[in-house]
């Protein structure tokens, strides 16, 4: 069966978007990301965020942050091997993710401390207005 006559088959369609949604993430690639669950809250003296990353590498996130904005980004890998796969579910997404979090209160960006356990990456920051300008956050395990 040539490709032409492909066109339209189920399989051929799931294939494409596929390959669409796990590629790497590229300029003007935000529509075709992921958006990870996340929270964000405030304790006396600190503002976290904790985002939903089960299944992760902390190499493959990137953490970025400012006085205004947090940015996490990267790429959750698929696992489950190569191979033509019948999925009856699919809810785990994969591929290139990005989230942006507005920082609501006044935080000290030089303070940004991130760790990774448990599937969940926290970020926290110290309340309080602070200089510098923005910064790559490494990732403690």
């Amino acid at each position: 069966m040539s490709r032409r006559d492909r066109m339209g088959d189920p399989e051929e369609i799931f294939e494409i978007l596929v390959k669409s949604f796990t590629r790497q993430p590229s300029t003007g690639d935000a529509e075709l990301c992921w958006h990870p669950a996340t929270d964000a809250y405030e304790t006396d003296e600190e503002f976290v965020v904790q985002m939903d990353l089960a299944g992760m590498d902390p190499s493959d996130i990137e953490v970025l942050a400012d006085a205004d904005y947090l940015v996490v980004r990267g790429v959750r890998k698929d696992i489950s091997g190569p191979g033509r796969k019948h999925f009856h579910e699919m809810e785990i997404a994969v591929g290139p993710f990005s989230r942006r979090v507005q920082l609501n209160v006044a935080v000290d960006p030089a303070s940004a401390h991130a760790t990774y356990h448990g599937g969940f990456l926290y970020v926290s920051f110290n309340k309080g207005e602070g200089g510098g300008s923005g910064r790559r956050i490494a990732i403690e395990r």
